[in-house]
């Protein structure tokens, strides 16, 4: 077990590996506070975030890192978020949809460029495996 701070409130705790930086307090309020955020957008699904904020007394920045971790999705306009590749405004995430599948097209080439090639046949012919018998004779 390894012991952490807890990125808000400090304190030590338990990580876990693979797990969230915070304690378990700080995971519980967190998890209220997008239950509120949740339960008030099935009733206003097209408030802003600032409504929400005023709804739900959570801090506009937190709606926003619910947004960036994709948990949570806002009206296209009111998000306050640019794509970190381009500029333009999106709804949720870091990257619009655009420079996500540019760099998906970036990686997909990157690594076809360096897997080596196959040495090609030159007759065309599938080569035959080896004797069985001429490796007995090899290995002594």
């Amino acid at each position: 077990m390894k012991l952490a701070n807890c990125s808000r409130c400090n304190r030590v705790y338990t990580s876990v590996p693979g797990g969230r930086d915070i304690c378990q307090s700080c995971m519980r309020e967190e998890d209220d506070n997008y239950r509120k955020i949740f339960n008030f957008l099935s009733t206003r699904p097209a408030a802003t975030a600032q409504e929400i904020a005023q709804a739900t007394d959570i801090d506009v920045k937190d709606i926003y890192r619910y947004v960036r971790e994709n948990r949570l999705r806002l009206v296209q306009g009111d998000t306050g978020l640019t794509c970190e590749g381009c500029g333009i405004p999106i709804a949720q995430g870091k990257i619009c949809d655009k420079c996500r599948q540019k760099l998906s097209e970036d990686l997909k080439n990157d690594i076809d460029k360096s897997r080596p090639l196959k040495p090609q046949n030159p007759s065309g012919r599938r080569e035959e495996p080896p004797d069985p018998k001429y490796l007995k004779d090899r290995r002594g």
